[in-house]
Formats: structure tokens, C-alpha cells, sequence
């Protein structure tokens, strides 16, 4: 089996929530994945994947965003204002009720599920949407719509000059939350975030261009597709870390609620804030909880 790394910052909550990306999609990709983190280096804390075959995973997932499309998803025999790409969702993933706009009256699609797929491997997400359940992550709002931000991320944003994706961007694999200008962007890499209480008015509506990492927007959003953060409040989230090769479903909830799973001594748990801004939420830095 393959075992490579990637250094991680910890406090970065796009960064931590994109490992769980490079997890499910190594995982699908390849199959048989174990992941932990590493922070035996207090200044080098790492990420660890190990997978079925002889490639480094985090190269395989890498080449996979690099030509992977983005296609949204809509409910089958519902006619709405669907993108002519949109293709059809025989089991839709949420009630048609997430899918309205803010008056309740009418369907949108910004937040339309989408396919990543390449070479015939699809992978589907829609976690900004509740289905399940579980409380949703929704970052992104007002005019953002989630197959372009995708877009973004991947291969740059067509309107803004200068922008880059994954694509123009080619991170390497040992070290892939390199930083560019990335043009709309879901908010999950901490080193974008801004409040808007500070700026005086909102940068997604202005359409400002910020240093992030496109893999950390993309990733971010494959890793919480299978798990969430633990909610705290409107504002706030509580993530966990670990130490200890472990399988993807085990993973999946030790970053929610490791206590019981995990022994003491070998998880961390960080709490980030979402920001002031009511509509266009961001995650910013977290801090250590001391875990009693």
C-alpha cells in the first residue's frame, strides 16, 4: 500500500476539512484508505494517507480535479430554472423546499447538488443542502451558485482576468494548499476570510478577488460530504483531529465527536467562527480547545 503526507495547518479549518476531501476521494479513487494526522513536529504537522496500489494518493486526486467536470444536479420531473447542462437526479438529495429562493416562492438553482466526474468515475455533493438531517455548512449565498464556484476552483473564473484554479495553479503534490487569486470562492480557507463589520461592506458582493487555495475550496467541500463539523451555534463549529491510522467510516465520525472513539491523548478538537456577516458566512482561524 501507499503511505504519503502532506503538510497540514491545523487552525486552518478549509485546510483540515480539505484532508477529509483528499480521504474520500483517494478513497473512491483507490480504495482501502487509512488517514491520520501527524503533529508529533509542533512546526510541521502533517497529513497521512495510505491506500491500495503503489500511487500516491494525493496525486491521483490531484489529477482527478484537474480534468474532472462539474455538472449540476436537479430533480427529476421538476421544471425549474435548471442549467442546460443540469442533468437529471432520479433520488434527489434533499427536500425541493432547500432548492427555493429567500421569498419561498420560486426555485433557484445556485444551490443545485453537482457531479465532479472524470473517466467515468462521478463523484456527487450536496452538503450545503438538508437532507439528512444533519446541519448543513452553506457558506456561499445571494447570488453565488454552487457549480460555478466550483468551476472556480478548478479551472479559474472566466470572467476575471488573472484568476486561477487547480489547473493553472498545478500545486504540488507534497504540498498542495499553495495560495492564488481565486475569483468566488465557497469560504472555507481561513486565509481569505474577512469580516465584514471591519471592511464596511461585503467582499462576495463586490466580487473581490482573494489569496486562497483552490484545492482547499474544492476539497473542503468533498470532505464534508460524508460528515460535518459539530455546530456550536449559528456562528461557530467544533472540529476534531487525529493520531492513529484509521479507516474512512471511523474518520468520518471521530472528526465530529471523537471522545469515545479516540483515546485521550491522541485527538485534538479546534473551534473556528463563521464571521458577522449574516448572509455571506466564512470560516476564520480556530483556536484549541483544551481537551479535559
Amino acid at each position: 500500500m501507499a503511505e504519503s503526507k502532506i503538510p497540514v495547518d491545523l487552525f486552518n479549518p478549509g485546510q483540515v476539512f480539505a484532508c477529509l476531501g483528499f480521504m474520500e476521494l483517494a478513497d473512491a479513487l483507490l480504495g482501502d484508505v487509512e488517514a491520520e494526522f501527524d503533529w508529533g513536529d509542533s512546526k510541521q504537522v502533517q497529513f497521512c494517507l495510505t491506500a491500495t496500489g503503489e500511487q500516491n494518493p494525493f496525486e491521483v486526486v490531484l489529477g482527478f480535479l484537474k480534468i474532472a467536470t462539474v455538472t449540476p444536479l436537479r430533480p427529476e420531473g421538476v421544471d425549474g430554472p435548471w442549467p442546460k447542462d443540469a442533468t437529471q437526479s432520479e433520488v434527489f438529495p434533499a427536500p425541493l423546499s432547500e432548492l427555493r429562493d429567500s421569498t419561498g416562492k420560486k426555485f433557484t438553482a445556485s444551490a443545485l447538488p453537482i457531479s465532479l466526474e472524470s473517466e467515468g468515475r462521478k463523484f456527487n455533493v450536496s452538503n450545503w443542502l438538508v437532507g439528512d438531517k444533519r446541519e448543513a455548512l452553506k457558506l456561499f449565498a445571494g447570488q453565488q451558485v454552487a457549480a460555478k464556484l466550483m468551476t472556480n476552483a478548478l479551472s479559474g473564473d472566466s470572467t476575471k482576468k488573472g484568476t486561477v484554479g487547480v489547473r493553472q495553479l498545478s500545486p504540488a503534490s507534497s504540498d498542495p494548499f499553495e495560495t492564488g487569486p481565486v475569483g468566488g470562492r465557497f469560504g472555507y480557507d481561513a486565509r481569505g476570510a474577512w469580516d465584514a463589520m471591519n471592511t464596511g461592506s461585503s467582499l462576495d458582493e463586490q466580487g473581490a478577488t482573494l489569496l486562497v487555495s483552490p484545492v482547499v475550496e474544492a476539497l473542503a467541500v468533498v470532505g464534508l460530504e460524508y460528515t460535518r463539523p459539530a455546530f456550536l451555534s449559528a456562528y461557530e463549529i467544533r472540529y476534531a483531529v487525529w493520531q492513529g491510522k484509521m479507516p474512512v467510516s471511523l474518520a468520518r465520525a471521530v472528526f465530529t465527536q471523537p471522545r469515545g472513539l479516540v483515546p485521550r491523548g491522541h485527538f485534538r478538537c479546534f473551534r473556528a467562527h463563521l464571521g458577522d456577516d449574516k448572509q455571506y458566512k466564512k470560516c476564520f482561524p480556530s483556536t484549541e480547545e483544551l481537551v479535559k
